[in-house]
Parts: structure tokens; sequence; C-alpha cells
């Protein structure tokens, strides 16, 4: 009895062990999905930049070996002048001959991204080569060095990977603040003069950092035809170029395309013109709408002897940045998020070549044009903040109807399956048989489950492809920031490639500490091919691995508006001249937010809003959104889980690129446009295989208001603060605050934009004002020329107060260590060109 009773409550025992096991094994499937199947819950990641670490020098150079030089001849040239700025792309050019037997492998470079905690990570950059005996093969590829490191190591693998030939190219690092200048002439020797050109400005300018030391900074490059760069990565090194006497169809295709994308995403170019105007402006389609008609002979420009001849242009979008009397000495054209400044004269013939005059001429209308472009740190900044990474690798949820069914067939096996095998065995007297069918019912469940795992759209991995467009007004043309993030099912490398090249930018994540041992580690691959390829090395399954790309998009025109402020109300269209249908649009009206459905190409978006509508919680994006609202509409089941993903994610990149310091001066109108079109195209995959793939593109851009064009406008303007005491100035976007270290006077000057009549004009303060005023406000008096007492919100006579040059003067007296809200000028009035 006590056997019967011992066996019975053994195969009681295993077969509960089969279910827990079946159970385990089913659920392990399961585990990579659980990873992204909630997006509702997001936190932030803070990221640490170790500077010591980071800026080591490598001390290893006696012991590096070279061998193969027997059977190959290499000849490179790497970087600018064996230079290169560190985290920014570097040209490797050169050729190489093979004197040996034939060769079928790889040229790699291997190239240092960044030491941490005593260890080395690398990338290796490749291009595959064949080489049969005799033969010469130029190489052209980029390369990008994370860190201080004396040199890099090219290296020839054949197909066995076994290297043949390993040698060594020795670079100097600059700092990633260097301001690089292009100079580019057909007689560059009447350029040299353009290497004292001073650009670079200390951000934290002081005593110590000296006009001097900043030019340290400053680090000019002359090119020509054959080393101008190839590829936006590589120009997106230099903070300026500087063209002169160059005819730029002389150019390759792809080099001429590689300008305009660098222009477009924000570079700034300079062209000299003067008596070869029509030599420069050929081949260089950005000032194609620029037209040249003749030039002028000028004396004694700038106090110089001798006759400049000026270029005479004309056009829309000529903006004047310096004049001299009635000649225009320099101008500029805006392309997309960059500018062309135009020199009326040449840079490199007498008598304005080689002059300090032209030298301070062309500083000035570059930091006018460009001033944030050359501001540099005396300290490193670490890397630069990735505003797509994290949204980017925030993937959309898993379809629930899959997790579903495999929950469903889980639940058939505890509680349907397996009861109804006990029952039967038990009714039939053959329990015994259940250490048979226990485990075949346990794997035939596995294998269903199985099926079901494979049979998911998600089996292969995931790819999240967020991307912003700045748009320009006018433009049909506009470039493409893009942030990829991939997820593979499986353990180890992942391997990204898709047909259409395009330049990758890898930013790896920094680490607080790693106890892993002294080693040197390759991070990933990156192909220097016709196509793309980036391989990841040793990634965890379904870990996340990231890039930065960028790409130019033909928008087939532009998106309009003509909305404005009238009685009250925000009135006007929005017209989509594109070729982009947008699923979603947003618009910022005056700093406040209103959402609108679907606006496809061709159509047009009438616009008649109260602001009465809105209510405080709608000010800019970063109140005007509620994420607990949407986490309690999915819990209710009014939205379902990818849309609530897709309002995250539209919302996210409404805050990350939304200008908060542009808002309500001139009632700006702020464009945001969603679509779900990649904008990369052609074939994507993983690992060789087809991935989920999701896209968002955020289309964005400005319109602000022109007054001199509104028969009617009722604006707040806000002030310039000046005070002769040190103080401090809060600004949310909304309203301006004054945090003064003692008691004393503050001016605030408002500027009336030209072009308009002004018939009412008073003192306002924000809505969040109580407790923020100020202890006297004065305005002052342009008859009496004395400063008078004014309450804020009473109207005050426009001729007493409005200067011929548009400015009027506010005085008010703030109290040490006190907040006090700086008043806005409300106006009232109408444009003198409206209907024009």
């Amino acid at each position: 009895m006590n056997y019967h009773k011992k066996q019975g409550l053994k195969k009681k025992i295993l077969a509960v062990i089969a279910l827990i096991m079946a159970i385990i094994m089913i659920l392990s499937m399961l585990a990579p999905f659980t990873i992204f199947a909630a997006p509702i819950t997001r936190e932030a990641t803070i990221v640490s930049t170790e500077v010591k670490e980071e800026n080591q020098v490598d001390e290893t150079v006696g012991s590096l070996k070279s061998f193969g030089n027997d059977q190959f001849e290499v000849e490179l040239q790497a970087g600018f002048r064996e230079n290169y700025i560190v985290r920014k792309a570097m040209p490797v050019r050169g050729v190489i001959t093979n004197h040996g037997d034939s060769f079928h492998g790889e040229v790699q470079i291997k190239a240092y991204t960044r030491a941490m905690n005593d260890s080395k990570e690398y990338a290796i950059y490749y291009q595959n080569l064949d080489l049969e005996q005799g033969a010469s093969k130029s190489i052209d590829m980029e390369v990008t060095m994370g860190n201080i490191h004396k040199y890099l190591e090219i290296s020839l693998v054949d197909e066995k990977n076994n290297v043949v030939y390993q040698d060594y190219t020795f670079l100097t690092a600059k700092d990633p603040n260097t301001i690089m200048i292009g100079v580019l002439g057909d007689n560059p020797q009447d350029l040299k003069y353009i290497h004292n050109l001073h650009l670079a400005q200390m951000e934290d300018d002081s005593m110590e950092y000296s006009g001097e030391f900043s030019k340290n900074y400053d680090f000019p490059l002359f090119l020509d035809e054959n080393s101008f760069p190839r590829s936006v990565s590589i120009l997106q090194s230099f903070s300026v170029l500087v063209v002169d006497d160059f005819d730029f169809s002389t150019l390759s295709a792809q080099q001429l395309n590689a300008l305009q994308q660098w222009v477009l995403g924000g570079g700034t170019l300079v062209v000299g013109t003067g008596a070869a105007t029509q030599k420069v402006f050929k081949g260089l389609s950005l000032l194609s709408d620029i037209q040249f008609e003749g030039t002028a002979e000028v004396s004694n420009l700038q106090g110089i002897s001798g006759e400049v001849t000026l270029a005479q242009l004309k056009g829309d979008g000529l903006q004047t940045l310096k004049r001299e009397g009635e000649n225009t000495l320099f101008s500029a054209v805006e392309a997309g998020q960059g500018r062309v400044v135009i020199s009326h004269f040449s840079l490199s013939s007498a008598p304005m070549a080689g002059q300090n005059t032209t030298l301070n001429m062309l500083q000035e209308v570059l930091r006018q044009v460009a001033e944030s472009a050359f501001m540099v740190t005396s300290y490193d900044e670490g890397r630069n903040y990735d505003r797509l990474r994290y949204i980017a690798g925030d993937f959309p949820p898993f379809e629930m109807h899959s997790v579903y069914l495999i929950i469903g067939a889980i639940v058939v096996y505890i509680l349907v399956a397996g009861p109804i095998l006990y029952f039967i065995l038990k009714k039939k007297d053959k329990r015994e048989k259940g250490w048979i069918l226990v485990p075949l019912l346990s794997f035939a469940f596995m294998g269903v489950i199985f099926l079901l795992a494979q049979s998911s759209t998600y089996k292969n991995g995931l790819m999240n492809t967020i991307a912003y467009v700045k748009m320009q007004q006018g433009s049909d043309v506009a470039k493409a920031d893009i942030g990829m993030a991939l997820k593979s099912s499986g353990k180890g490398d992942v391997l990204f490639t898709a047909e259409e090249k395009m330049p990758v930018s890898i930013e790896l994540e920094d680490y607080y500490y790693s106890n892993e041992p002294k080693k040197e580690k390759c991070t990933y691959r990156i192909s220097c091919g016709d196509t793309t390829e980036v391989n990841f090395v040793e990634s965890p399954s379904w870990g996340t691995q990231y890039f930065r790309t960028q790409s130019s998009v033909d928008l087939g025109g532009s998106v309009e508006s003509t909305v404005s402020m009238k009685d009250g109300k925000f009135v006007g269209e929005i017209i989509n001249h594109t070729n982009i249908d947008f699923y979603r649009i947003t618009l910022v009206l005056n700093g406040y937010l209103q959402e609108f459905d679907s606006l496809v190409a061709g159509e047009t978006l009438k616009v008649d809003l109260s602001t009465e509508n809105f209510g405080e919680d709608a000010w800019m994006p970063y109140r005007g959104y509620n994420y607990e609202e949407i986490r309690n509409k999915v819990a209710n089941g009014e939205m379902s889980r990818k849309e609530a993903y897709l309002r995250y994610v539209e919302q996210d990149l409404c805050q990350e690129f939304f200008d908060y310091n542009q808002t309500s001066d001139l009632i700006p109108v702020t464009f945001f446009g969603f679509s779900k079109t990649p904008i990369v195209g052609g074939e994507k995959r993983v690992n060789g295989k087809r991935v989920m793939e999701n896209s968002i593109s955020m289309y964005h851009q400005d319109f602000p208001l022109e007054l001199s064009k509104q028969e009617e406008f009722q604006v707040g303007l806000r002030g310039v603060v000046d005070a002769p005491i040190k103080f401090d100035l809060y600004d949310d976007g909304k309203e301006s605050r004054i945090y003064p270290f003692e008691d004393g006077d503050f001016n605030v000057a408002y500027m009336i934009p030209e072009g308009v009549r002004v018939e009412g004009m008073e003192l306002q303060m924000g809505t969040d004002a109580d407790g923020f005023m100020a202890e006297g406000v004065w305005i002052y008096n342009r008859i009496t020329q004395e400063w008078d007492e004014v309450a804020v919100g009473e109207q005050v006579n426009v001729e007493n107060y409005l200067d011929e040059n548009n400015l009027v003067e506010v005085k008010l007296h703030c109290f040490r260590e006190r907040e006090t809200g700086v008043p806005q000028l409300f106006i009232e009035g109408g444009g003198l060109f409206a209907g024009n």
C-alpha cells in the first residue's frame, strides 16, 4: 500500500514539474516582448561624460608593429593637414597598390571612440577591396575619432579574416570647439591673408580669456577642387566656407550636392564677387534667384585707396548686411537653416585683398549672421545632446492581439487540456501513462506557442525612425535630422543595411562605472561603400542600438500661412503646397497650442479661433499637454495604445524643437506637421531580414508676423532690460522677471517695428504678475524730456512717448533680491503696407 501511495505521489510531483517547465518555456518566449509592450511609462536617462577619461592620450606608440609593406604599397592622406577634430568626421583618401598575389577582402581603419575605466573602445571603418597583382585602387573613406589619439591603424584583412598588412598614420587632435574655416579659390596665394581671419569667441569671456587666447580655436584650411569634401559629414567639420574667384561648376555633382545639404542644414558660405561674379555664380544653385546687373567702380572704400569693383545684385530674399553710403558691401541669402553671405567685391583682388579692413568687415558680418556658430568654451562640453535619441528609443507598443493568442494557448493548456488529460487517464485507470503524455502535451503546446510567436511581425526585430524637418518660408527643399533605433531578437551582432547611402553618426551612451577588466573592444563597424552598412558588435537580445543620419527632403513646395490676430481672434489659412500628407498638425499661435486633423498635400486649413477659448493649460507645448489624461483614456478604452504612443511622440518632438524664446513679440505662427512616410527610402534590413518599421517625421516651420502688412493688429512687445547694477533675468517664454542683487532703477527699451502706425499704447503685466509688481514705473516723455509716472493698464498718449526711431523707454524701480515682473508694451494699430 505504501508503495502505491509513493508511486502516485511521484506521478503527481512529476506532472506538476512538467507543467511548470512548460509554462516557463512558454513564458520565456514572451519575455523579449515585455521590454517594449508598455510605452506609457517614460523615464529620462541621465548621461554623464567623464572628461578626464574621455581625453586620455594613448602612450603605446612605441609598441606599434607594421607588416605587409613588402607586398602592399599604401599611400594615404588622413584628416585635415594631418589634423582631426575630436568627434567630427575626417577624410581618409589614398591609393593602395598590390605587388604580390591577388587580394580579396577589406581595407580597415581602426578609430578609437572613447576611453572608459582604462579600457579603450574603437570602431572599424571598412571598404571592400579586390586587387589583382600589380593593380592599384583608390579609397575614399570617412572616419570619426571620438577622443584624443595619436594615430589611425590601417589594415588589410583577407577573406579568411587574416591581417596581411598593418601600418599607422599619425595625426594631431584638435579641440571639438575648433572653428575650421575652409578657403577655396583659383588663386589661393591671393587669399592667404584669410589665415588671419579671427572668428572664435569665448562663451565664458572674462579677463583670463583674452581675444588672443580665443584665436587658438581658429583653424583655416585651404582647399581645391580635389580636396573639397564629397560628403556633408565632412563638411560639418567646417564652421564656415570662404570662396572667391572660383567656378563652382568645376566641382562634381557629389561635391555640389554635399555643399547644398551643408548650407541647408545650417552652414555658412561666403562668396566673393566683384568682376568675377558670373564665374562664381556659375554652378551655384543656391544663388539661382539672384540677378547680376553689372558692376560699379567705387573709390576710397572704407578708407582704402584705389578703385573697388562692386557687383550690383538684386533678387527676392537678398538682405543687406553692410553698406557704405549708397553702396552695398555685404548681403546675405537665407537657404534652409543656413545662409550664403555675398561680398560684393572680390576678396582676392586688389585693393581689398590682404587688408585688415577686409578681415574686420568679414568678421563683423559673419558674427552678425551666425554668431552662435563661432562660440567656444574653454572646457570640454562633453558629447552633444541628441534630441532624437530617447524619442526614437521608445518603441511603439506590442500588438496585443498576438499576446492574447499566446496567453490564450497557455490558459487552454493549464485550465482545459491538462485537466481533461488527467480525468481521461483517471477514468481509464491509466494514470501511469501521464509520465509520457504530460510532457508530450507540454511540448505540443510549446510548439503551438512557438508557431504563434514565429508568425508575429516582431520576430526578426524592430526599427523605429524619428525625423525632424525644419522648413523655411518659400523654400521647397529642407534638411531632415533622423534618429534610427534598432532591436534584434537575437543576441550578438546587429547589422543594419540600407540600399540608400546615408551619412552615419554614432554617439555611444556613457556609463558611470564598469568593472570589466582593462581591454580594447570593438563597438561598431561602418562600411564606407556605396550602400549603408552599420554593424553593432555584441548586442544583447532585444537591446537598443542607435545612430543619427540626415537627408535632404524635396518638399515639392512650401507651407503658407495667412493667420493673424484680429479683434481678439486668430483668423486665416494654412495652405499645404508641399507633397507631404500630414496626418495631424499642431499650431502654436502666440504661444497657445491648438491641434487639428489631417492636412493632405494641396489642401487648405481654415483657422478661426478666439483667444477666449484658450485656457491657461494651453500655453506653449510644455504646459499644453496632459500625459495623465492620455493614460486615463487608454485605461478607459477611449484611446488605443497605438494612438497614445503617437501622441506621446508628437508631444515630445514639439517640446524638444519649439523655440520658447520667440513667442509673443509679434504673434508668430508655428506649424508642426506629422507624417508616417519614411524619409529614408529603399529597402532596409536588420541582420539580413525585413523587420517591423515604424516611422514618424515632424515638419516644422515658423511664420513671424509682419506688422507692416497687417490691416489691424493688437500685440504685446517685450522690452530689452538694462541696468548699471548686477541682476539675473528669468524668462519662461511668456514673461520676464528681474532678480536684482541691490536696489536700483532698471531701463526697459521697447522697439516698435518699422512701417506701422500706432494708435493705442499701454503697459500690461502677465496673468502671473501678482506679487511681482515694480515699486515704481515711469515712462519717458519725449515732449517734456522728463520721466512720467504711469500705472500698468493705463492708456498713454502715443505722441508723447514714441520717438522718431519707434522707441519707447520705461524705467522700473526694483528692490534687492525681490523678483520683479517686466511689463509688456501693448500696442494697437495697423501696417502702412497692408494689402501690398
